[in-house]
Parts: C-alpha cells; sequence; structure tokens
C-alpha cells in the first residue's frame, strides 16, 4: 500500500487554466518579469529549450515583448495532443542568454537554469500560464529575502525559480570548490533553499503541474556539500524525494480498481483511467539512479515490479468485464 498524500492544498503555482476541449491542444506560457522592474530590460531575450522527456515531439519555443508590458517577456510553446503518454507529459525546460543589468559585479556571467514540468492532463486546461521571474541583482542582499520558504505555498515556485538563477551566477568549478571547500556557503545556501523549495513543492496537493528539480541539481548538490556528509545526505534526500514524488500517483490505481468493483455507471470510466495509469508508470520506469528510490516508496511488497504486477491482477479481476 503506497502512503497516503501529504500534501496541503494550492491551485496557484501561478497557474491560469481555462476550460479544455477533448483532444485540443495546450499552450504553455512562461510569463518572464524582471524582480526589480526599475531595472529596466535586462540584456537580451532569453532563449528558452523546451524538449519532450517521453516522446520525440518537437516543440518550438517563441519568446516575445508582452504586450501589456515591454518590460516583459513572454514565451510560448504549443503543447500538441500527441505528446501525451496517457495521463501525463513531461518536460525539460532550458533558460539561457539572460544577463544582469551592467555594472553588476556578476553581469558578464550568462545566466542558465532548468526545471522539469509534468502535467497531468485530466487537470489541464487550454492554456497554462507559468510565472518566471527573473533576477536584476547578485547581491546578496537582495537574495536574501528569497533564501527562506515564504508564508504561502503560492509563492514557492517563484523563489525556487529565483534561486536557480543565484546558483547560475554563483557556479564554481569542482578543483576551486576541492581547493577551498569553506569559501562557498554562499552556494551551500542557495542549494539547500532550491531542495527544500523543490520538495515543499512535490508536496503540494497534485495539481494540473507539477514543478520538479532537473537532474543538474543532483550534482550541484554532490559539489558544494561534498566537505560535510550530514548536509550532503539530507539535501540529496530532498532532491530525491521531490524528482520521484510523480510516483506516488500509482497510489491512485488503488482507488480507481476499488471503485470498479463496486460496479455502477462509473466503473467502466474508473477501469479505464485505472488501466492507463499503470500502462504509463510500467512504461515509463524510473531510471538507474532514482529506482532505489522508488523501490523504497513501496514497502508492500518492496519493490515497484511487484506493486504493478499485484495491480495488473487487481485489474483483471475487477476490470474483466469492462475489456471487450
Amino acid at each position: 500500500m503506497l502512503p497516503a498524500f501529504c500534501r496541503s492544498a494550492c491551485f496557484a503555482l501561478g497557474l491560469l487554466l481555462l476550460p479544455l476541449q477533448a483532444g485540443a491542444d495546450v499552450t504553455l506560457r512562461l510569463n518572464m518579469a524582471y524582480l526589480d522592474p526599475a531595472a529596466g530590460a535586462v540584456g537580451t531575450a532569453p532563449t528558452i529549450t523546451v524538449t519532450d522527456l517521453l516522446g520525440t515531439q518537437p516543440l518550438q519555443a517563441s519568446v516575445a515583448p508582452d504586450p501589456a508590458d515591454a518590460s516583459r517577456q513572454v514565451a510560448s510553446v504549443t503543447l500538441p495532443e500527441a505528446l501525451f503518454s496517457g495521463p501525463y507529459a513531461r518536460l525539460r525546460v532550458a533558460v539561457a542568454d539572460l544577463r544582469l543589468p551592467p555594472g553588476d559585479s556578476q553581469s558578464g556571467e550568462d545566466i542558465r537554469f532548468a526545471f522539469e514540468l509534468v502535467l497531468r492532463r485530466a487537470l489541464l486546461g487550454e492554456v497554462v500560464d507559468l510565472q518566471l521571474p527573473i533576477v536584476t541583482s547578485s547581491r546578496k542582499g537582495a537574495m536574501k529575502p528569497y533564501m527562506d520558504f515564504p508564508q504561502i505555498a503560492e509563492e514557492l515556485p517563484a523563489r525556487f525559480f529565483l534561486a536557480q538563477q543565484w546558483m547560475s551566477l554563483y557556479q564554481a568549478d569542482p578543483a576551486s570548490v576541492a581547493a577551498s571547500p569553506q569559501s562557498f556557503a554562499l552556494q551551500r545556501l542557495i542549494s539547500r533553499a532550491i531542495a527544500d523549495f523543490a520538495i515543499r513543492m512535490a508536496d503540494l496537493e497534485a495539481s494540473a503541474v507539477l514543478i520538479l528539480p532537473a537532474v543538474e541539481l543532483r550534482d550541484t548538490l554532490a559539489l558544494f556539500w561534498d566537505g560535510q556528509p550530514d548536509g550532503r545526505a539530507i539535501h540529496l534526500r530532498a532532491y530525491a524525494d521531490a524528482r520521484t514524488i510523480l510516483w506516488l500517483d500509482l497510489a491512485r490505481s488503488e482507488e480507481l480498481l476499488s471503485l470498479a468493483r463496486r460496479g455502477g455507471t462509473t466503473a467502466p470510466a474508473a477501469c479505464a483511467e485505472a488501466r492507463a495509469l499503470l500502462a504509463f508508470f510500467d512504461a515509463n520506469r524510473p531510471d538507474e539512479a532514482e529506482a532505489s528510490k522508488v523501490n523504497a516508496m513501496f514497502p508492500n511488497p518492496g519493490t515497484l515490479d511487484g506493486y504493478l504486477s499485484g495491480r495488473r491482477t487487481d485489474l483483471e479481476v475487477s476490470c474483466a468485464r469492462f475489456s471487450l
């Protein structure tokens, strides 16, 4: 039995959901606004690369000024129906070519960061608007207010995105860290915040869009926390928790199959949803680095394979009459 969801209610994440017609494409919009509007336009327009992680769908993001506010940039990408592998799509979003205003001590650095999005097809609207704030200063005083947990969950994604940008500005090479590990307390603070924000976002109630850390965070944590084994283990565990949180969705298969066993007019739809859910997770297994973590999420029977096998048997028993 999977652990029960422990996520607080939250429909925010800066999302605007509009009614979705069956089979319709989805438009993903990244609304990029400078954290300090007084700083004005910062460098060139960012480059946004969106990759389909579950298939081979080519995706093209276009970036243009917001018609309502020229100081804001909006990146738009059309997500076709074919992008979805059953109940989900999974995307990697990479942002590059951002610069701080001239005169900042880090203005020569190219800000690069990436994150992943899991889209739950049944909960999506025609348009998904994601707010993506852009940093305008590398000063420690500018970032300090954003390194702690926000008072409201709606602010978590913004802080996650901001911390990643500051991490990019203060990135270092392994040789420098090894030579003077105590000189990188700021990087440890930022990387810890990113990991903590990621796990808090993953703990929110299941919504249309799940924001996950990209695999680069694992390397960043390993680099800056290498000399502090306890802290390294804690933050890598938070990273792993965030990366694998989607597997908790498998718990819904038990609810659906229980509903199917009770019969009634909703039983065929419950069987169809359970079948699609099991097929997705069977076809999209965790990678080698995350496999042991996912197996540990299934204490009974102890492995993902065992859990899927049990649910497939339940599906045959509960839904045989609806499979014709």
